[in-house]
């Protein structure tokens, strides 16, 4: 799983900080998402992230493409993404790659003399929707979203424009080169329309972990063994998190806005509109019905205020000290982080657990002696099928699927048969099963209607599939269809070509990377 978030986190540093990373400020950056949230200045608000060839990327810099980044993965997974996940797939270590990346190329266009016109500034601001007002740019509207979103002036927003219109042009040099040779079309050809379709049942350790509990005697003795203590060590050492708890606190907010730069007079406006308002909760009247009124994060004013749980991470820094100094029912001072000032009400506290090793170990043991003998299960019954199956018996007979889901069905349902539809045989992926070179190796070698000859671990599974139809390339086709694939064989290669280009820059390039940065790449 890790290894696809981190290949699709490549993927969003070509959205956020290649060449659309304006748009994204726009639509992910500010009180409304993330008034509180990291990439708020802090105590590294004047240092750098990174410096390439004596230019410095900032470290507010380095924290909005981060905070960005992080918000688009918990927006698309929710609860399941967090801090701890961003950490294991080397996020920040992607950000700041792209980060650095970007500059090289704003670099090295700046020196073959590549320019970007006031005009083409102009136009890019124009597309941008958040600028528009009754269906057209509206610069009142851009100067307001640029200053409450960002709180940085137009001058500055348009040398960001400017400078990703420079990337651009610069990746468009680079792909010109790409090219598509005939024998490169009848190999991409080929590989796309040399397809099986099979049928599979795939044999789940955890739908035999019913038929897995081990005894207390069995504990016992897996614990006696240097192995399982070794096991059982590196596995509480693994899942260290789930005893490790730290503290969290549920809170509501008022956040009144004002710009980074702002004169200290708006500061101390804001502070004192706050400092009314903390005299009137005092006084009796509900946080909440004043939220409402009163702040200006989108995000949390209709809620009262409320941010529900947080713990160390998932804050701008001066927020969250703020914030984790409260007992539940207290009001804070007045806070200040880039997007203005808050007033914080902690409502509810988790303290921070700790667990020892010796209060857990037998629950651990007992998980990995299921573990085992779950697995070893589910492969017996996969084999037992594979038998079946090569003695002639049809693997839908023996498996069908249910006509209606169970009532309150367990989550890990009884194996049935299923399809995967025609896929390419040259690709290691198998629809509807994940990454399987020895899958599609078989599949590749057999007829239709052969059963493969063995049972393949994929995801932690054990797979056991027929080829219920093969399909080979027809030459006609390609005729047909020559245009198409040498367009996808040519934006493949204009990918590889960015990619090989960077990373020669990147080895001529003088990097250095801030300190305070740790090792990003864990």
């Amino acid at each position: 799983m890790l290894d696809k978030l981190r290949d699709s986190s490549r993927s969003y540093l070509m959205y956020l900080v290649f060449g659309a990373l304006i748009l994204v400020f726009v639509m992910f950056f500010g009180p409304g998402s993330s008034g509180c949230m990291p990439g708020a200045a802090g105590s590294k608000a004047d240092t750098f992230a990174a410096k390439v060839n004596g230019e410095t990327i900032g470290w507010r810099e380095f924290e909005t493409a981060y905070g960005n980044m992080l918000r688009a993965y918990q927006q698309q997974m929710g609860e399941r993404f967090d801090s701890k996940m961003a950490e294991q797939m080397g996020l920040k270590a992607n950000v700041l790659d792209g980060l650095i990346e970007r500059r090289l190329l704003i670099s090295q266009a700046k020196a073959q003399g590549i320019a970007v016109s006031d005009a083409e500034v102009a136009a890019k601001l124009r597309e941008i929707t958040a600028f528009h007002k009754d269906g057209h740019f509206d610069y009142g509207t851009y100067r307001q979203v640029i200053q409450t979103a960002l709180g940085v002036t137009p001058d500055k927003f348009e040398v960001q424009v400017r400078e990703d219109l420079l990337r651009e042009k610069m990746v468009a040099v680079v792909r010109q080169g790409a090219k598509a040779s005939d024998d490169e079309i009848q190999a991409e050809f080929a590989k796309e329309n040399d397809k099986a379709d099979l049928v599979f049942v795939r044999f789940l350790p955890a739908q035999a972990e019913g038929e897995a509990k081990p005894t207390a005697a069995e504990i016992d003795a897996y614990l006696a063994t240097e192995d399982g203590k070794k096991a059982v060590a590196d596995e509480f050492e693994a899942k260290s998190f789930r005893f490790k708890k730290p503290k969290r606190v549920k809170a509501q907010h008022i956040l009144v806005k004002v710009a980074e730069d702002a004169p200290q007079a708006d500061v101390d406006a804001a502070t004192a509109k706050l400092d009314e308002a903390k005299k009137k909760i005092i006084g009796g009247t509900d946080f909440g019905a004043i939220a409402q009124e009163l702040s200006d994060d989108p995000g949390s004013k209709d809620k009262g205020g409320d941010l529900g749980f947080f713990g160390p991470g998932t804050m701008a820094k001066p927020f969250e000290e703020a914030a984790m100094a409260l007992l539940p029912g207290q009001l804070s001072d007045v806070v200040r982080t880039r997007f203005g000032v808050h007033l914080i009400k902690v409502n509810d506290v988790q303290e921070p657990e700790e667990k020892k090793l010796e209060e857990v170990q037998g629950d651990l043991a007992a998980d990995l002696l299921v573990q085992k003998k779950a697995k070893d299960l589910a492969k017996a019954k996969a084999q037992a099928a594979l038998a079946k199956a090569k003695a002639g018996e049809s693997l839908e007979a023996l498996f069908p699927a249910p006509d209606a889901p169970e009532a309150g069905a367990a989550k890990a349902p009884k194996p049935v048969a299923e399809k995967t539809g025609a896929f390419a045989v040259a690709s290691d992926f198998v629809p509807r099963l994940g990454m399987s070179a020895d899958l599609t190796k078989a599949a590749s070698a057999a007829a239709k209607g052969d059963v493969l000859p063995e049972v393949y671990e994929v995801n932690g599974g054990f797979v056991v599939a027929q080829a219920i139809d093969r399909t080979h390339p027809d030459p006609s086709v390609l005729e047909k269809t020559r245009d198409e694939v040498a367009e996808r064989v040519v934006s493949r290669k204009e990918g590889e070509l960015v990619e090989a280009y960077t990373k020669e820059l990147r080895k001529s390039a003088k990097v250095e990377t801030s300190a305070q940065l740790g090792d990003v790449r864990g």
